[in-house]
This record gives structure tokens, C-alpha cells and sequence, in this order.
């Protein structure tokens, strides 16, 4: 094979390398558009990137040369990480030091491989298309198990959320790794004796282990913090919710009363005068007093209370809902949570719905029946154009999946076309 060729085959692996370590940790994470199509170019630069790379490896006598190499494949990677993904900086640089130590990680485990076969008298050509081969195959089976346990485990909800201290506390580590790296690059392109090699060689291998377990356990710590932070305040939200039903019932109460003593008090007055102009001014009286009626029957009155609640508050917001609710299949499930499920997918489908400009296409349809044993539930809303609005970590999703997966149901969301679907399925009890 040619020379030249040879080259740009092992540059090309090389750039793979770097731009696979990325693509590991940007899987799991929530995509920006045309994801691929921006991946790919992110493999364009990576390869003029990996040149340079090795050259500075082995200019060993120029620091700034080699420290000008890392620093610019860090920009490359926080770059392509803010590019491919919705993470802000501050996450795409987090994801970038971890890219960073994975793809020096499995580089230096390919030298270790290459190194035992070599005690074995097995002897790899390393410019060889065979070995070139090997080595991508090598690599990627390492990315996908990373891909698979540490990638996987690590974002919560598609992205990762870092504070000042980790973020300081990861380029610290990060920044240590590498320093390592070179160090041991060093070590083993000096020349020096197998023996010598060895013994500053697994000192620093084993110092860069401590920085990889440190940065990982750190960034499960900083996790589970932040989810019981949240799981707290979710706590008291669906606690104050649970509450609010008794309230909500006798407000719904006080209003059904008024209003029927209203209409009573415009019947009256309706047979007391029968001028043409004041029976106009009572019919439009008596069709305001309906509006705030409470004429929903489904059965439950939980249902009924939560419906006549929501719809009034569709009526402030211009907002048409439409419901086939029959709330007899839902008798298993407690009457604060029915309330706070209802609630909280109701107020979502409103917040988002609200935001449509026209009036006229503000609608949400609501169907609760039952079918084949299960209790199904489906609420569609309106939506304007935008992100998914299924993907937003908002309290009101995560409540109502939470309240499904207390009486052993499935829930699924789904945008599409203008139209936010909430789906949900109970066996009933």
C-alpha cells in the first residue's frame, strides 16, 4: 500500500477514535435538530485535529506545542458537544471532559493490548489496513460498553446539570488526567529500559484511575442530590395538591349553590317584568350564570369537581374542552389523587394551549372510558410550534407519572402535527 495512503487511512482512525469518544456521550442526551447531519460534520475537523495530535505526541520537547494540542481538541469538543445536543456550556463542557478521558482511556488500553501481544511475539503492524482494522474494532467495543453503563447512567432526564463546584471540580480532575497522559507519554517514548518504564508507568496508570473513580463518583453524588432536591419539593407539591381537593369541592359547592339561587333570582324577575328590552338583559345574565354552572356528571364526583374547576378556568383563556369522561371507571383510585392526576395533565394541556395566538384553535379534548379491563385516559391538547413539549422537565408531568405509576399504569406522551397527546392506561382495581 501506498505511503500517503497508509497515512490518511491512520489519521482517518485516529479521528474516528476521537469523534466516536464524543458520539458516546451525546447518544443518551436530548438532540438538537438534524443531529446526524451535525455529528458528521463534527467528524470533518476531528481528522486534521487527530494530525495534529500526534505530532505534538511526539514533539515531546515542546510543552506549549503539546499543552496548545489538548487545549484546542478540548474546544473542538465542547464545540461539537453544544452543537449536537441542547446542552448549555456548562454541560457541553462537563460532557467534553468526559469524552476527553474516555478516548485517552481507551488509547492508552489499545497500547496495553498492543504491548502484551508484543510479549507473546506477536508483533502488530500498526500501519497495516489489518491492524488499522483491529484497532477501530477495538475501540468500538470499548465505546459501547461505556455507551451502555457509565454514558447511560450519568445524564438525568437527557442532559446534565452542573453547578459551579463540579464543574470546577471536573476540569481540576480532567486537567490531572491529561497531565498524566502526557507524562506517560512521555515515559514510554524516551527510550528507557522495559524495567524503568514499568515501574513510572503504573504509578501514574493508577493515578489516572483514581481521577476517572473521583470525577464518576462526584457526578453520581451531585445526581442523586439533585434528585432528592427535587423529589422533595415534588412532595410537597403533590401533598398541597391532595390538600386542595377539599378545598376546590367546597369551592365548586359555593358556586353551584350561587349560581342556582341566581338563576332562581332571574326567573323571577323574568315573570315580575316582561319588558322585551330587560328579558334580553336576563338571558344574557342567565347564559353568564351558566357558564359557571357545574353541568359536568361522569359519575365521580371527584371528576366533577376537578372538570368544573378546569373548565372555568379554560373559560378565562378562551379555551374550548371537550370531554367524554366516564369517572365510574376510575372508582379504585384515591380521591386526592384523581384529583391531583386530573389537576396537573389539565394544567399542562391549559399552559401549553394558552400560548396559541388564534383563540378559535384553542381546544382540548379529554376521553376517560374503559376498554378490554383497563381504565384509559387521553387528554390532546393544541399546541404552538416548538420544542417538544412532551421532553420538558416540567412538575406537572412528572407528578402525573408519578400518581399512573402508583396504581401499576403506563404513561406515554406524544407531539405531533400541532396536537400534544397525554395517554395513560390503568388496570382496574
Amino acid at each position: 500500500m501506498l505511503p500517503n495512503l497508509q497515512q490518511f487511512l491512520s489519521l482517518l482512525v485516529c479521528g474516528i477514535q476521537l469523534w466516536g469518544a464524543a458520539l458516546t456521550y451525546w447518544l443518551p442526551l436530548r438532540h438538537s435538530p438534524h443531529f446526524w447531519q451535525r455529528a458528521l460534520l463534527c467528524l470533518i475537523p476531528s481528522i486534521p485535529l487527530s494530525t495534529f495530535l500526534l505530532w505534538a505526541d511526539y514533539t515531546p520537547s515542546s510543552l506549549f506545542l503539546r499543552a496548545g494540542a489538548y487545549i484546542l481538541f478540548c474546544m473542538w469538543m465542547i464545540f461539537a458537544s453544544h452543537s449536537c445536543t441542547q446542552l448549555d456550556w456548562s454541560g457541553a463542557n462537563y460532557c467534553a471532559i468526559w469524552g476527553i478521558l474516555s478516548a485517552l482511556t481507551t488509547f492508552e488500553l489499545w497500547r496495553l493490548l498492543v504491548w502484551c501481544l508484543a510479549q507473546v511475539n506477536i508483533f502488530l503492524p500498526l500501519d497495516q489496513p489489518s491492524a488499522l482494522l483491529l484497532q477501530l474494532l477495538f475501540f468500538s467495543a470499548a465505546y459501547c460498553l461505556l455507551r451502555v453503563t457509565v454514558a447511560h447512567s450519568m445524564p438525568y432526564e437527557g442532559s446534565y446539570h452542573i453547578g459551579p463546584r463540579q464543574q470546577i471540580s471536573a476540569i481540576i480532575l480532567g486537567g490531572m488526567f491529561v497531565l498524566l497522559f502526557l507524562t506517560m507519554q512521555t515515559v514510554t517514548n524516551s527510550g528507557v529500559s522495559r524495567e524503568t518504564s514499568i515501574f513510572v508507568v503504573v504509578p501514574l496508570a493508577l493515578c489516572q484511575l483514581y481521577c476517572i473513580t473521583l470525577l464518576y463518583l462526584q457526578t453520581e453524588l451531585f445526581k442523586k442530590a439533585a434528585m432528592e432536591k427535587e423529589m422533595n419539593s415534588l412532595n410537597m407539591l403533590y401533598e398541597r395538591q391532595r390538600q386542595q381537593y377539599q378545598v376546590a369541592k367546597r369551592n365548586v359547592q359555593i358556586i353551584n349553590r350561587k349560581c342556582h339561587e341566581l338563576k332562581v333570582q332571574i326567573a323571577d324577575l323574568r315573570r315580575m317584568a316582561p319588558n322585551a328590552a330587560l328579558q334580553q338583559s336576563l338571558n344574557e345574565a342567565e347564559a353568564a350564570a351558566r357558564q359557571y354552572d357545574a353541568s359536568t356528571q361522569t359519575g365521580s364526583e371527584v371528576l366533577d369537581v376537578v372538570l368544573t374547576e378546569k373548565s372555568m378556568l379554560c373559560e378565562a383563556h378562551h379555551i374550548s374542552i371537550n370531554n367524554v369522561a366516564d369517572g365510574t371507571c376510575l372508582h379504585f383510585m384515591d380521591p386526592a389523587d384523581l384529583y391531583a392526576l386530573f389537576a396537573n395533565a389539565l394544567d399542562h394541556a391549559i399552559e401549553l394551549t394558552r400560548k396559541l395566538p388564534e383563540p378559535e384553535k384553542r381546544m382540548i379534548d379529554l376521553l376517560v372510558c374503559m376498554r378490554q379491563g383497563f381504565a384509559v385516559l387521553n387528554i390532546i391538547s393544541a399546541v404552538p410550534d416548538g420544542p417538544d413539549p412532551g421532553r420538558e422537565t416540567c412538575d406537572e408531568l412528572k407528578i402525573v407519572k408519578r400518581i399512573i405509576q402508583k396504581y401499576n399504569g403506563f404513561l406515554t406522551t406524544e407531539s405531533n402535527g400541532g396536537f400534544f397527546a397525554i395517554k395513560a392506561v390503568f388496570p382496574v382495581q
